[in-house]
């Protein structure tokens, strides 16, 4: 999508998505930081902000992180990808530590 004076018209989305997170509380908690400080960074000048909304412990393997991020696009279907790439950007050198195939976008509004 052109981001220049051409771009076509945005409109402001929240996309939450909802993403399981492997090997426990403990790994979570040893990698959680520099996630939060990579996302709070994203690359790219669509995602106005993102940041960790909540975790939640689901058995002794697995937390489910949710992630909120506010995103300029052009429909809903554009502000999930978005948002998606952009958390696929934060978790780069941890992907084996994410069940990024679980991940589940519950919205854009």
């Amino acid at each position: 999508m052109p981001r220049g004076p051409g771009r076509r018209r945005t409109t402001r989305y929240t996309v939450t998505l909802t993403v399981p997170r492997r090997g426990g509380w403990r790994a979570w908690g040893a990698a959680r930081s520099d996630f939060e400080a990579a996302l709070a960074s994203p690359g790219d000048p669509a995602v106005l902000a993102a940041e960790l909304a909540s975790e939640k412990r689901r058995g002794a393997d697995f937390v489910r992180v949710v992630i909120a991020a506010v995103v300029d696009a052009a429909d809903a279907a554009e502000a999930v990808a978005i948002a998606w790439e952009a958390f696929r950007a934060a978790v780069a050198g941890d992907r084996l530590g994410w069940d990024l195939a679980g991940g589940l976008g519950r919205g854009a509004a």
